[in-house]
Formats: structure tokens, C-alpha cells, sequence
């Protein structure tokens, strides 16, 4: 069964992922159980305050599930979760910013993998581990990374939003490569290849998502797709003066 946004009710399991993610123990989400009828309208008010920036997005992701997400505004999640306004802008700088957050913090470990990678480490190597593991360390078998990647494509708002974002996140990848052969990141090479395993992680997370495919299968996928391309661009890494 799906919402009007085309995510999998049932797919998801977002108060376990969310646990995983902040290591925390949180109230059960009835995402996994919704099968018809108004699950929201029941349980909501009686739910106690909460004030971490994790239960905030079980709420979220229930409402934009439930109602879609352009449907779904800041206040409704607020009603949800049982906390002021104020509150949700401290954890959150817009409603778009709920959604990407688990995207950020990818992209912040990714930038800190690559931190620690040896010199004799080849580039297309310590990229491949470097995505591998931060990848790995978002999918989850209760199929939230599925839930987030089509709430994320079905709206048009955080496609716009989405474009500036894995701009971000191939820029971390260029500016490693820029490191490693003593140029600019802009410059062709390392913008190149920034550009090209962006293009791979998103085209393998996204079959995975229409297949379907499981976490291990996806991670198969992707890394060796990630090695085909690695030995393609460290030929041409290898080459640079």
C-alpha cells in the first residue's frame, strides 16, 4: 500500500532506524502497522512531550507517509511530536531540513573518512571505502533509506533542494582528489570524478529502491560498481603531473 508521495507504508520503520542513528531508545512508531483507516488521527494527542531531534523525525516521516509531504506542515509536525515551534527550529533550520539530515550527516562522515586515509592509500580506493561505509552506515533492512529516497524524488521541492545537496556532497569527493595530486578542486580531474561517483551512488541507491533490493544487495551493487569506475580514474589520477 502506498501514500500519495508512492512511499510503502509498511516498508518503513522509522523509530528503530532513527534509534540506530542516535543510539537511542525511542517510543515505537506505528509507521509499520498502518494498513488503512485514520491511524494518525488516534494515539497522536496522547503521546508525551518529547524534545529530542530524533522523535521529531519519527513524527515527520509518519505525517509525510500518512499526508504526503507537501501536505504536511512544520506546525502539523509540531501537533505530532508534542513540542513548540521553537523547538523544531532548534533541531531543524526548515521542514526540508528534517528530511536531508540523515544526508548531511552522511556527508559530514564522509569528509571525515577521508580525513584519516594513508598517503599510500590509492584515491579511487580510499573512495570506494570512504562511500562504502558511510552508505552502509544509512541503509537499514526496515527500509527507511527506501521511504526517505522516494519521499525525496516524489517531491518536486526537495528535488530542487536535492541538486545543491549532492552538489555538496561530490564537492567533499573532489576537494579529497584535489588533495591527493596537488590541484584545485574545481579543477577537471578531481571535479570529474566528484561528479562521476556522485552520479553512481545516487543511480545505484535508486535502482535499489525500484528493484527492490536489500541493504547487503545494494551495498554489493554499488561497491562494485564503485571498483569498475575506480580502475577506469586511477589510470587517468596516475597520469596527472
Amino acid at each position: 500500500m502506498t501514500d500519495r508521495g508512492g512511499v510503502a507504508r509498511s516498508s518503513l520503520s522509522v523509530a528503530s532506524r532513527v534509534a540506530y542513528i542516535y543510539g537511542t531508545e525511542y517510543p515505537k512508531s506505528s509507521l509499520g502497522s498502518k494498513r488503512g483507516g485514520n491511524a494518525m488521527a488516534t494515539g497522536r494527542r496522547g503521546r508525551p512531550q518529547v524534545s529530542s531531534r530524533a522523535q521529531v523525525e519519527v513524527a515527520a516521516f509518519e505525517l509525510f507517509l500518512e499526508r504526503g509531504y507537501a501536505e504536511t506542515s512544520i506546525m502539523d509536525i509540531v501537533a505530532a511530536a508534542g513540542i513548540s515551534k521553537t523547538t523544531f527550529f532548534r533541531y531543524f533550520s526548515s521542514k526540508a531540513a528534517l528530511v536531508w539530515f540523515p544526508f548531511e550527516e552522511s556527508t559530514r562522515d564522509l569528509q571525515r573518512s577521508f580525513g584519516t586515509v594513508d598517503d599510500e592509500v590509492p584515491v579511487m580506493e580510499a573512495i570506494r571505502v570512504g562511500v562504502i561505509d558511510t552508505v552502509a552506515a544509512r541503509l537499514d533492512d526496515e527500509g527507511v533509506w527506501t521511504a526517505q529516497i522516494r519521499i525525496l524524488d516524489a517531491s518536486p521541492e526537495l528535488q530542487a533542494e536535492g541538486a545543491q545537496r549532492w552538489l555538496v556532497w561530490s564537492e567533499v569527493v573532489s576537494t579529497f582528489v584535489a588533495s591527493r595530486i596537488g590541484t584545485r578542486p574545481a579543477a577537471v580531474v578531481p571535479a570529474a570524478v566528484g561528479g562521476a561517483v556522485q552520479s553512481v551512488v545516487l543511480a545505484v541507491l535508486r535502482e535499489g529502491v525500484r528493484s527492490p533490493a536489500s541493504p547487503s544487495e545494494v551495498l554489493t551493487t554499488l561497491d562494485k560498481s564503485l571498483a569498475s569506475l575506480g580502475y577506469s580514474l586511477q589510470k587517468w589520477i596516475d597520469e596527472q603531473p
